[in-house]
């Protein structure tokens, strides 16, 4: 195979810019390759053609004029036909039909010679489909098995990948239903999506979720939002918001598939252009590890809000609000270790934006699974929109402090620059210092800021380290009322002498907590492509 491009005579006056010529020879490449093929030169089938056998891996002879600046002909020999003795011998090879023989990267996808089979079968012509003992039917069969053994034949040494995208392409060319991966198209939204990610900022994001409207701003810190809030319900209600959640991990895992595919706007929360890494990252929000964790977490909102519907001794115990956190931060662990597996090959900053993006999906795959389980009472309309909206509270202050501690991941740069934005961030830092929350303490707060997980390790035991180095850190650590509010442990300023709410852990779980946290520790300080 060899391709043919003709530029024609271009005088100096006539000479336009270098990066205008290169895109003239690489369409005309790329089309004319597809075109030997017997493909249709679509735009992602050129994109395919330039990944699997790029312009600079070519051959390029040049053919000159006098007069002319430029080259009046170019000469083009893709990597694959010069392989194996030259273009003769390729096509040589190619026209025989040679398995193995064909170095090509991308196969010919012209349709097998299947010409008189289906007439020799109806007519019951030709070789053993002439004997008497096959009915029609019986012909059929094997004229069809006949065709499928010459197109695997015709299939030999494809590329498996380009095959899955050009049958995904056909699929969505012929009109069929279901979920398709568009790798190589970026998703563009339209009014639904942007109405979806108004109602995100609304409930989720900060600085849009601390706005009350006339009422002013309040901060996710503040010791109203950190303690307990309780929802009054409807005495008809009661008994249904009694049974704790059941919702089973496959329905999640299916609210959230579906979710993901078709409403969450990823691409609007980035001003990334890359389809692949938009597409990773929603198969890892359709992942059974994220559905699971959607499902612990969503306990402890429950908990903190209706717990006063049940008697005392019914109410969720201790040691056991101690392993669902324990086991929420060794799932949150596998979950942060199978993306930065999935997403290795993308930049620091491609990575760090998973973290947000994981934390904005479990708020609402939160609040869908309490709707899910009580949707009288959080859809009435005389009660549901106050209850919602202390319930969506209860929900951003559960996940902050159980993995974002500093609020550092609750919000996207490319949401913050609107003069909205500018503002209500200016509200909520005045409502910030109110508590004591200055630019400074906090500057001071994230230097000697430990993880939730690090910090429930080192008190395990009821009583803190030893060390007295140790304990100051700690202390330094804990001066947060967010990560006080995690462990039990009172802030710094309130005195250390307090006694500890929580007790202590057992040893099986401070083993537990002890290998998740080294492990996710390791995890972050080895070297890209290395196991910790």
């Amino acid at each position: 195979m060899e391709i043919n491009v003709l530029l024609g005579k271009v005088s100096p006056k006539e000479l336009g810019a270098g990066v205008d010529y290169y895109k003239i020879v690489h369409n005309a490449y790329t089309s004319q390759y597809l075109q030997n093929l017997g493909i249709e030169p679509l735009e992602q089938h050129r994109k395919v053609v330039a990944r699997k056998c790029a312009l600079t891996d070519c051959q390029i002879e040049a053919t000159w004029a006098d007069g002319s600046v430029v080259a009046e002909q170019l000469r083009i020999v893709p990597p694959g036909a010069r392989a194996r003795g030259g273009r003769g011998a390729w096509e040589k090879n190619f026209e025989a039909g040679l398995p193995g023989q064909v170095s090509e990267p991308l196969m010919n996808a012209l349709p097998p010679d299947t010409a008189g089979i289906y007439e020799k079968a109806k007519k019951g012509t030709g070789s053993f489909l002439a004997q008497k003992k096959y009915t029609q039917e019986e012909r059929f069969l094997l004229a069809f098995s006949e065709m499928t053994v010459r197109d695997q034949e015709n299939s030999h040494g494809a590329d498996c990948s380009l095959t899955e995208d050009l049958e995904t392409l056909q699929s969505q060319a012929r009109g069929e239903e279901g979920p398709v991966h568009k790798r190589e198209v970026l998703r563009q939204w339209g009014k639904e999506g942007f109405e979806e990610l108004e109602l995100l900022k609304r409930k989720f994001i900060l600085p849009f979720a601390c706005s009350r409207g006339s009422n002013g701003t309040i901060s996710w810190q503040s010791p109203e939002l950190l303690k307990a809030n309780r929802v009054q319900v409807p005495a008809e209600l009661v008994p249904e918001l009694r049974k704790p959640l059941r919702i089973s991990v496959e329905q999640l895992q299916l609210e959230a598939a579906d979710y993901a595919e078709n409403a969450f706007p990823l691409e609007l929360l980035s001003t990334r252009r890359d389809p692949l890494f938009f597409d990773d990252v929603r198969q890892l929000l359709c992942s059974h590890e994220i559905s699971r964790l959607i499902g612990l977490c969503a306990h402890l909102p429950y908990w903190n809000t209706f717990a006063h519907l049940h008697p005392p001794q019914r109410r969720l115990p201790e040691t056991t609000r101690q392993s669902l956190v324990l086991t929420m931060q060794e799932s949150w662990s596998r979950l942060e270790e199978l993306a930065r597996s999935r997403l290795c090959k993308a930049d620091a900053r491609a990575r760090e934006f998973f973290v947000p993006v994981f934390l904005l999906f479990l708020k609402w795959g939160i609040e869908k699974a309490l709707l899910l389980q009580y949707p009288k009472f959080l859809q009435n309309a005389d009660h549901g929109e106050d209850a919602t909206t202390q319930l969506v509270d209860q929900i951003n202050v559960a996940i902050m402090c159980l993995f974002d501690p500093d609020c550092a991941a609750a919000n996207f740069g490319t949401l913050d620059s609107s003069s909205e934005a500018i503002r209500l961030w200016r509200k909520l830092h005045i409502n910030q210092m109110k508590h004591g929350l200055t630019p400074a303490t906090r500057t001071i707060a994230r230097e000697f800021r430990t993880s939730p997980m690090m910090l429930l390790l080192m008190h395990g035991d009821g009583s803190g380290p030893t060390d007295p180095k140790t304990r100051r850190l700690l202390q330094n650590s804990s001066s947060g009322s967010v990560l006080a509010a995690v462990t039990g442990l009172p802030p710094a300023a309130e005195g250390s002498r307090r006694t500890r709410s929580v007790g202590p852990l057992d040893a099986a779980r401070k083993a537990m907590l002890y290998n998740t946290a080294v492990g996710s520790r390791l995890a972050r300080l080895a070297p890209k492509g290395t196991a910790p």
